[in-house]
């Protein structure tokens, strides 16, 4: 028994999607990452901190549990902006905060965090 579940309506086939290359919209990105930038000082300070107070694990368990709550509300946000009504700026102004606030979290975890793990495993040094 065959079933043909499109009928004459549905292409044979369909268009491809634009590649990933051609998704990624780079003014937008390039201009998170700067107000992220301008924005991760404070994040940074606190990881630095944490990393002289705590110790190195602890910094990076602490700069990598907001990252994480981050990157999926980043996602969702992306999300709920591509599948809502063109005319409707609120979903794309969170859209735009979320990545802007993972941006800075991750700028902030960068400059603050490898370098330190780089000496410590390579020299043994912890300060």
């Amino acid at each position: 028994m065959a079933v043909d579940h499109g009928g004459p309506l549905v292409p044979v086939d369909p268009e491809p999607g634009p590649r990933w290359w051609g998704r990624i919209r780079i003014g937008y990105n390039a201009a998170c990452a700067l107000a992220g930038f301008v924005l991760c000082g404070p994040w940074a300070y606190v990881l630095a901190s944490a990393r002289a107070e705590a110790g190195l694990a602890a910094a990076w368990v602490i700069a990598t549990i907001p990252l994480t709550v981050a990157g999926f509300l980043d996602n969702a946000r992306r999300i709920e902006a591509l599948h809502a009504n063109p005319e409707l700026w609120a979903p794309r102004l969170k859209a735009a905060i979320a990545r802007t606030l993972l941006w800075a979290l991750a700028e902030a975890t960068a400059l603050t965090l490898p370098i330190t793990t780089l000496i410590y495993a390579i020299t043994g040094v912890s300060s």
